[in-house]
C-alpha cells in the first residue's frame, strides 16, 4: 500500500462509493484491448503500405491472425497463454520476414531506413516476452528470436562475404548486440525488482514494517492516519480488522493465517488505501468512503472476499469493526474506536462486521485486542 496521500485522490476514492477493491483489469480483458489496438494499427499500416508488394501480403495476414486471436479470446475459452505465444510468434514472424526481405530481395543499402524502422520494433518484441509470460518461459522464445537474427545474419554473410561491410549488416548486428544487452539488463533488474519486492513485504530491513505481514507497524500506521486526517478529514473511515482463530488451534494464534490474510488484504484494497498492522491478528484499514453506510458495505465485500480465498483447505475470516468519520473524534480517536467497535463484534462472534463507534466496557480499554481471539 502506498504511504503517501493525495488529496486530489479523494475524489476517485468517493466514486467508487467506498469499495474497497482494485479496479484493474483481469488480464485477459487487458490482452483483448491489447490485440484490438495491433489489429487496428496493422490495419491502418496495410493502407499506408497497400502499394508495397511485401507489406500488401505480411501486413494482411497480420490482421488477418490479429483478428482470429482476438475472436478466440473473445468468445472462446482457449488458453490465455495459448493466445499470447500464438500472437508473439507471429509478430516474430512478421518481423524475420522483413528482415529477410531488405537482405536478401532490396539490393546495396535499399533497405537500410526499414531496417532500421524495426530496430525499436525488435527491442519491443524482445521486451514483451518476460511482460506476458514470465522468466521461465520468455527464456526459450528469447533464445529462438536471437538465433533467428543469428541465422539470417549468417547466412547473409555465407551467401555474399562482401556484404560484411554493408550498412545494413552492420546495422543488423547493432541490432543483436542491442538486443542481447537489453535482455540481460531487463532479466537483472527483473531479479533485483523481485528481491527486493520479497523483502519489503517481508519487512526484513525495513524500518516501519511489521515482519511477518509486510505491513505498516502500529507506530508508522498512526503517523500515516494522523496525516492524512490533517490533509481531509471528512469521509475518513478507518476499520480494525481481526482475523478469527480457528477454534481446533486453542489460544495459540497461527503466525502463518495472519500473513495469509494480510497477503489477501494486500491484494485487495486500492493503491490509495492504507493498511497496517495493530497487533498479532489485527489489522487496521484506513479510506475514504461517501457515507458510514458506505463504508460498512465496503468491509462486508472485504470479509466475503477474505473467506474466498482458503488456505490449506480452510477458509479464513475476519471480524471487523469499522467506525466513520464524523467530526467528534481525532485521527487516533477514530483508531481506538475501531478496536472498540471490533472488541464489540468479537463478542458477538466471529466473521461479521460492526459499525462503530460503540461504548466500551469499564476496564476493556486496557485489554490487548489479542486476548479477546475467538
Amino acid at each position: 500500500m502506498r504511504p503517501d496521500y493525495r488529496p486530489g485522490s479523494l475524489r476517485a476514492s468517493l466514486r467508487g462509493a467506498g469499495d474497497v477493491f482494485r479496479t484493474t483489469l483481469d488480464r485477459r480483458t487487458l490482452n483483448q484491448r491489447l490485440l484490438a489496438a495491433v489489429l487496428a494499427a496493422t490495419l491502418l499500416a496495410a493502407l499506408y503500405y497497400q502499394r508495397d508488394p511485401f507489406e500488401r501480403v505480411a501486413l494482411s495476414s497480420m490482421a488477418v491472425l490479429m483478428g482470429s486471436l482476438l475472436t478466440t479470446l473473445t468468445f472462446t475459452g482457449v488458453s490465455l497463454l495459448a493466445v499470447q505465444l500464438t500472437a508473439l510468434l507471429g509478430g516474430w514472424v512478421y518481423l524475420l520476414a522483413k528482415i529477410a526481405y531488405v537482405l536478401f530481395v532490396l539490393q546495396g543499402d535499399a533497405g537500410l531506413p526499414i531496417l532500421m524502422g524495426l530496430a525499436p520494433w525488435v527491442a519491443v518484441l524482445l521486451a514483451s516476452h518476460l511482460w506476458t509470460l514470465g522468466a521461465r518461459l520468455s527464456r526459450p522464445l528469447n533464445a529462438a528470436a536471437l538465433g533467428s537474427l543469428t541465422l539470417l545474419l549468417l547466412a547473409k554473410l555465407a551467401l555474399q562475404p562482401t556484404a560484411l561491410n554493408d550498412h545494413v549488416t552492420g546495422t543488423l548486428a547493432q541490432m543483436l548486440l542491442a538486443s542481447a544487452v537489453l535482455l540481460f539488463g531487463q532479466r537483472s533488474a527483473a531479479k533485483r525488482m523481485t528481491s527486493d519486492v520479497r523483502r519489503a513485504a517481508l519487512g526484513q530491513d525495513t524500518p516501519g514494517l511489521d515482519a511477518l505481514t509486510g505491513l505498516s507497524d502500529r507506530v508508522s500506521l498512526e503517523c500515516q492516519l494522523e496525516e492524512r486526517f490533517q490533509q481531509q478529514p471528512e469521509h475518513l473511515v478507518v476499520a480494525a480488522i481481526g482475523v478469527d482463530t480457528p477454534g481446533d488451534v486453542g489460544a495459540h494464534f497461527p503466525p502463518r493465517l495472519s500473513a495469509h490474510v494480510s497477503r489477501v488484504l494486500m491484494g485487495t484494497v486500492r493503491d490509495e488505501d492504507l493498511l497496517g498492522c495493530l497487533g498479532d491478528g489485527v489489522a487496521a484499514l484506513v479510506m475514504y468512503a461517501p457515507d458510514a453506510r458506505s463504508a460498512r458495505a465496503a468491509c462486508e465485500r472485504l470479509r466475503v472476499r477474505v473467506a474466498s480465498r482458503p488456505l490449506d483447505g480452510v477458509n479464513p475470516s475476519v471480524t471487523i469493526g469499522v467506525v466513520y468519520a464524523d467530526g467528534q473524534l481525532d485521527a487516533l480517536a477514530l483508531l481506538r474506536a475501531a478496536e472498540d467497535a471490533l472488541r464489540a463484534a468479537r463478542r458477538l462472534g466471529p466473521n461479521r462486521v460492526l459499525l462503530g463507534p460503540v461504548t466500551p466496557e469499564p476496564g476493556e480499554e486496557a485489554a490487548p485486542l489479542g486476548a479477546l481471539l475467538t
